[in-house]
């Protein structure tokens, strides 16, 4: 397995793995550019989530996880980006 979370062909690993079979649920395929500017958001994203977890924003940081993050990380197939971008998750 691809060892940089970031990259590209990471992401291309991810998704054969994760949508192996066609459907309703398999976001489009990514070019490189879009993959960079979707991974982007997530990294950004997940700093806005941070923050509000530390002004005490729970229940929008809940929302915001729901709406915005998860949304980016099924268009990137990532599971859940918290552990490669050192966040924590309440």
């Amino acid at each position: 397995m691809i060892q940089d979370f970031s990259s590209y062909d990471a992401y291309l690993e991810r998704y054969k793995m994760f949508y192996n079979e066609e459907g309703d649920e398999r976001p489009p395929f990514l070019s490189e550019d879009q993959f960079q500017y979707h991974f982007q958001l997530l990294q950004e994203s997940y700093q806005a989530y941070e923050e509000l977890v530390q002004m005490g924003h729970m229940d929008e940081a809940r929302n915001y996880y729901q709406q915005v993050i998860n949304g980016l990380e099924n268009i990137l197939a990532i599971a859940d980006a918290s552990d490669n971008f050192s966040i924590e998750i309440t």
